[in-house]
């Protein structure tokens, strides 16, 4: 806007400078000493102008002092070359502001090498400023490689707080998953602290029936409302079920999906939906005294974000699932090993209460037998 103003100003002088010899100025009346615009009020105006840029260039120059004495400035010998031509300047408007009236011979010589001086030293400073652009440029360009130097460090910390946060998160439900070996008790708990982390609206377990023909679900948490639930139960060769149980990692589900419809049919517009498998490990058989677990089945966590919201699954958020899932199938793993285990050591007491009670009959029997006299037999 600036650079527009001052094109249209030059414009314009240029315009009435030539419109002025042209015309030879028939409508000055300069000569007209009764005329506001006459030869000496002309001149009075400009001297008065002359001094007034006089004082307005000195003061420049003691502001610039000011700010390069205050201040850490790069090129600080070029704002020394500005100040001088703007006090030479500020020279030339005096001098010339005491020429308008009868004025000697030396006056005229100091304005003309004050002129001199001012036409080098602006020379000077226009070649100066010719050289130095280049370095200001690669200034502004260094300036830009720093600020997004910057910006990738601020990037990355940001990142490396992020992963910090979730491993705190992940700690803290590890924690609270680890308290208990009871299976249904790392359910609810893993259920409920996913909630209260995530903020979900909805989550749920889905686990394979006995002869693993059908996915039911065992577990689901609304809200804050955690419930026990085997009244719902989809194919186990549902194509989402299929997908969830081969691959590794977490899954994003459509809308449409049986997992969700069933889950979120009475909780409102369900958000975006993740789902992951939790593998489930038994004791299969003792070799030696050692168990040997065998992966046999999985089963799937369903977890669904508030809908109405714009929010998706950060990449964040989908690693502590992961994380979760892995120290759930874990937990779930040493639960069922207890479980296992004690069942084994209730057959085991069963049979050696059995085996005391033959024993039992038999020195009972045996007693009996004694007691029977040898004629009686």
């Amino acid at each position: 806007m600036l650079k527009a103003l001052a094109s249209g100003l030059s414009i314009s002088l240029l315009l009435v400078c030539v419109s002025a010899s042209d015309n030879g100025f028939p409508r000055c009346n300069c000569d007209d000493e009764g005329s506001l615009w006459s030869i000496d009020s002309i001149l009075e105006c400009q001297r008065v102008s002359d001094f007034l840029i006089a004082v307005a260039y000195f003061s420049i120059p003691i502001e610039l002092l000011y700010f390069v004495s205050c201040s850490n400035v790069p090129f600080k010998w070029v704002l020394f070359q500005f100040i001088a031509f703007i006090v030479l300047c500020g020279l030339t408007h005096l001098l010339n502001g005491w020429t308008y009236g009868p004025h000697p011979f030396q006056l005229m010589l100091a304005l003309t090498v004050f002129k001199i001086l001012t036409a080098l030293v602006s020379c000077a400073t226009a070649i100066t400023l010719i050289t130095l652009i280049p370095l200001l440029l690669k200034v502004k360009v260094r300036e830009f490689m720093l600020k997004k130097k910057t910006w990738d460090l601020g990037r990355e910390v940001g990142i490396i707080m992020r992963q910090k946060e979730a491993g705190m998160h992940v700690r803290m439900l590890t924690q609270e998953i680890r308290k208990s070996l009871d299976r249904h008790t790392i359910l609810s708990t893993t259920l409920f602290e996913l909630s209260e982390t995530l903020g979900l609206q909805y989550c749920a377990v889905w686990m394979p029936n006995e002869i693993k023909t059908e996915m039911i679900l065992t577990h689901e948490l609304k809200g804050r409302n955690y419930t026990n639930m085997y009244n719902f139960s989809i194919p186990i060769s549902d194509p989402d079920v299929v997908h969830i149980k081969g691959t590794d990692g977490v899954n994003i589900l459509r809308p449409d999906s049986a997992l969700v419809c069933i889950s979120s049919d009475d909780s409102g517009e369900p958000g975006p939906v993740a789902a992951i498998r939790m593998p489930m490990l038994r004791v299969s058989n003792f070799k030696g005294g050692t168990p040997e677990l065998i992966q046999t089945c999985y089963a799937i966590l369903v977890l669904v974000l508030p809908g109405g919201q714009p929010r998706t699954w950060s990449l964040q958020e989908l690693e502590i699932v992961k994380v979760v899932a892995d120290q759930v199938a874990v937990a779930l793993s040493h639960a069922a090993i207890l479980e296992e285990s004690q069942l084994m050591r209730e057959k085991l007491a069963e049979q050696n209460r059995a085996l005391q009670q033959a024993k039992m009959n038999a020195m009972m029997a045996s007693d009996a037998k004694k007691l029977i006299p040898e004629g009686n037999e």
